[in-house]
């Protein structure tokens, strides 16, 4: 066979390498887009129903005032007769390492051989979920309800993430999310008006 056929085929084949490496990151980060779509209507799917039963409102995507010409993105908001609470959902799959100090937040993916397949970093969520939750004390203070209480989370929502963060932290995985909604405070009769408090929220005012 001539030289020059053999370097097309050798071409050929690299070329053919590199469309299936590009084809499989593609679809890596496809099924892991999906991944994520599934865990927020997990978690949103999950206080919907936990709502409706109760004549609690859920409100999601609330856009509040943070500091001087700054906003914060809620999640979802849960309004109870004696709470709010906020939810910031995470997406991040596999194992995540965080600290409340640590600035960022890695999601690892490991194979079963514990070698690392990828990582992600992101910025530390309870700082956001934090400022949150500022926002919406600030919000009902100035609206003369500063005595509701109010609570931050944030929540991975995939099933099968493996949390490894420092302790204490309000940060949950699903089974502790769905546990947090058992807890027969958020259940019990109280002073606030829901609907008064989710158009508040709505009008962020």
């Amino acid at each position: 066979m001539q030289t020059w056929a053999i370097a097309l085929i050798i071409i050929g084949v690299v070329i053919l390498l590199v469309a299936i490496l590009v084809a499989l990151h593609f679809i890596r980060n496809s099924l892991q887009r999906k991944k994520g779509v599934l865990a927020k209507r997990l978690v949103g799917g999950r206080l919907s129903r936990f709502a409706k039963i109760r004549s609690f409102q859920v409100l999601e995507n609330l856009t509040l005032p943070s500091g001087k010409n700054d906003t914060v993105t809620i999640d979802r908001a849960l309004i109870t007769f004696n709470h709010v609470i906020v939810f910031q959902i995470r997406d991040e799959c596999d194992t995540i390492y965080g600290d409340a100090k640590d600035p960022t937040w890695v999601s690892i993916k490991t194979d079963k051989n514990n070698d690392t397949l990828g990582r992600v970093a992101f910025g530390n969520p309870v700082r956001d979920a934090q400022r949150a939750n500022d926002a919406v004390r600030r919000l009902l203070t100035r609206n003369k309800l500063g005595k509701i209480q109010t609570e931050y989370y944030v929540v991975f929502g995939d099933p099968q993430v493996t949390l490894s963060i420092g302790q204490g932290m309000p940060v949950l995985n699903y089974k502790d999310f769905k546990r947090l909604l058992g807890r027969s405070k958020y259940s019990e009769d109280g002073p606030v008006d829901v609907k008064a408090v989710a158009n508040l929220l709505r009008e962020g005012k």
